[in-house]
């Protein structure tokens, strides 16, 4: 209830604006509830970026996994991560402004192996799509959401009606950018490469 309570207040107010006792008041717990959980607004910061994370992580592989077709995975999941963005613009605003290593180090272990868990998950599906493991995983996936990322950075920036018009668009790029790497049709179909 708590972690809830902190991510509907970091949504409607951002992180900097979320105080300790807004999100007491709002989870409906005493004073020694919340702090029995979290000691400090440092240990929920923490609890907020973990749970936000696994969204949407929860969310990208869902779209990945509802697909048949490679193409459509990768477009379902560039969709899908912008929407979330939409809908969450906030946890997006922390998650795509903090630094890299910041945001690693509000991560627990249990955080840690999610999150390596979800590169496996990722790394498993496009070998089974035939990608031949080159070039390395965190450059297929900056062609696969790269773009999505940059212009979701301008949109947070200055937030526009919605993200919907362009999400085709980056969708149909990153399965043009993807899609060579994923090697020959043949392999696609199989899942290994001739």
């Amino acid at each position: 209830m708590i972690i809830e309570a902190a991510l509907a207040s970091v949504e409607e107010r951002g992180w900097e604006a979320t105080s300790m006792q807004a999100v007491r008041e709002r989870a409906g717990v005493s004073n020694g509830a919340l702090f029995h959980h979290f000691p400090t607004r440092a240990d929920l910061a923490s609890a907020v970026v973990v749970a936000g994370l696994a969204d949407h992580r929860a969310v990208l592989l869902q779209a990945l996994h509802a697909a048949e077709a490679a193409e459509d995975a990768v477009r379902r999941v560039v969709v899908r991560h912008l929407r979330w963005i939409e809908d969450n613009p906030q946890l997006a605003r922390l998650f795509l402004f903090s630094p890299p290593e910041l945001l690693q180090s509000m991560l627990d272990e249990a955080a840690l192996d999610a999150k390596r868990g979800f590169a496996a998950e990722i790394d498993t599906w496009l070998r089974d799509h035939g990608w031949p493991g080159t070039p390395e995983l965190a450059a297929v996936v900056a062609l696969w959401t790269g773009p999505a990322h940059e212009y979701a950075r301008g949109w947070l920036a200055s937030p526009r009606s919605s993200l919907s018009p362009v999400a085709d668009l980056l969708a149909a790029g990153a399965w043009r950018a993807v899609q060579p790497v994923l090697g020959p049709p043949a392999a696609r179909s199989t899942g290994s490469l001739p």
